[in-house]
């Protein structure tokens, strides 16, 4: 069947959820969110998991020439993103309504402040939390049923995406690598020592004023990445450290994992309504 989950790599014994389950997922929180919200007198428009499939991330140096031969770094996509986020319903709709009645909708959403509440550690030890009530924790636990571990355990895993970037970017095998990529570049008349360079020289404050040259840099970044094999050095990385805060984290993984796997069927019954 195309709904079961499929089996993880060795770092977890719990079957992997997959993208279009965990869209699935994503779905019915929306609309059990919606549907929370209407309840309390309030609107509210499902938000899509994906409202801008073409942007992409690149965090350690962009390495698919055609994409930038299209978006260059992106900055014509992060101007849209930042309309998106202006012209979202949901958004508008809580700018037309008087203060108070504001304030009560953004506490049926996100609940209120104080009182006992969600907790979740993250690596490192620093602790935060989330009000125990309100249409957002509602939902997870419609979802999810064992709320506090889905919070708990999902923002810990959350969180390991940005562990696991800093990791390849200060590991030592990838910064003896971007001196080569600064070569190639610098040889086709396009300086930068270090990726981040490049991306902040036309995304960074005040830029992105020239197109043609931003493409011509994004493209010559992605082919110098090639040649030099940084690309496929951080993509070697990326998967290592993955593996590897996978492991060290198995517990909140699987939890988050098993969790999802038994949502499933609830996901469904809430769309099919």
């Amino acid at each position: 069947m195309p709904d079961e989950p499929k089996p993880g790599k060795a770092a977890s014994a719990t079957a992997t959820t997959t993208a279009a389950q965990r869209s699935l997922l994503h779905r019915a929180e929306q609309e059990l969110l919606r549907a929370c919200m209407a309840a309390a007198g309030f609107r509210f428009r499902p938000v899509p998991e994906n409202p801008l499939p073409e942007a992409r991330d690149f965090p350690y140096v962009v390495d698919d020439v055609r994409w930038a031969q299209r978006y260059g770094y992106g900055s014509g996509l992060r101007h849209r993103a930042e309309r998106l986020r202006d012209e979202d319903p949901n958004r508008v709709y809580l700018r037309g309504l008087p203060a108070e009645r504001r304030r009560a909708a953004v506490a049926a959403l996100n609940g209120t402040p104080g009182g006992p509440g969600l907790r979740a550690e993250l690596p490192g030890g620093a602790v935060i939390g989330h009000s125990g009530d309100g249409c957002q924790v509602a939902a997870w636990r419609d979802l999810y049923g064992e709320v506090e571990r889905w919070y708990a355990a999902s923002t810990l895993v959350d969180g390991l995406g940005a562990i696991r970037q800093r990791r390849v970017l200060t590991d030592p095998r990838f910064r003896a690598a971007v001196p080569g990529w600064a070569d190639c570049m610098r040889s086709h008349g396009t300086p930068y020592e270090k990726p981040g360079d490049a991306r902040a020289a036309f995304l960074g404050p005040g830029n992105g004023t020239d197109p043609a040259r931003e493409i011509r840099t994004a493209v010559q970044e992605a082919r110098c990445a090639d040649s030099s094999g940084l690309a496929a050095l951080a993509r070697r990385l990326d998967r290592r450290h993955d593996e590897e805060l996978r492991r060290e984290h198995r517990a909140a993984v699987e939890q988050v994992e098993r969790l999802r796997a038994a949502a499933l069927p609830r996901a469904r019954a809430v769309l099919a309504r």
